[in-house]
């Protein structure tokens, strides 16, 4: 099995459980089995709201160009379609995002790849929390409990603030430097 999975930045702004899908595709590069072995996968409940939920977004990834999928009976077979823009990752870090228990987080870890996946694929020098939920479609408080995640669960981000003088004795914070460690922590 190859160390590395390749996710795209055009699955970034997708909902939680579209994200989800295409994240496990990633993984595993090929999905086949029913909607209550999925929901295990994803360590839900088999409740007929979540594989409904499941439907749902398989269908709308399908409808939008991001999967392709059939099915035999309740038996789904799920494909991704690669984009144009490939982030590639070790595959342990999707693992251990995913069995990391958030419990005690304010963030799920979806949101934490998301922000990994960004950081990994940022290009700008200066960057502010904004920037990183406008382009992800979430809440600025989101993007700042994943960075925290990242930084003090795994060590998986470097992150350095940014500021300009503004006076003589005056500095005003314009954004922070991010920066993907390969070194990951625990």
């Amino acid at each position: 099995m190859d160390d590395r999975i390749t996710l795209y930045r055009e699955w970034l702004p997708l909902e939680k459980k579209q994200f989800r899908i295409l994240a496990m595709l990633a993984d595993k590069g090929e999905y086949t089995g029913n909607l209550s072995t999925l929901c295990d996968y994803f360590s839900l409940s088999r409740q007929q709201h979540n594989r409904n939920a499941l439907r749902t977004a398989i269908e709308q990834l399908a409808a939008t160009g991001y999967i392709t999928y059939t099915t035999e009976g309740r038996t789904y077979r799920i494909t991704a379609i690669p984009k144009a823009t490939a982030i590639t990752i070790p595959r342990e870090w999707l693992q251990r995002l995913i069995a990391h228990d958030y419990s005690s987080e304010d963030v799920a870890w979806e949101q934490v790849l998301k922000v990994l996946l960004w950081v990994c694929d940022n290009k700008k020098p200066v960057i502010q929390n904004q920037m990183i939920a406008d382009d992800l479609q979430v809440s600025v408080s989101t993007i700042g409990y994943a960075k925290n995640v990242l930084q003090y669960e795994y060590a998986a981000i470097r992150r350095r603030k940014v500021s300009e003088k503004i006076g003589d004795d005056f500095f005003r914070t314009i954004g922070q430097e991010l920066a993907a460690s390969a070194w990951w922590s625990n």
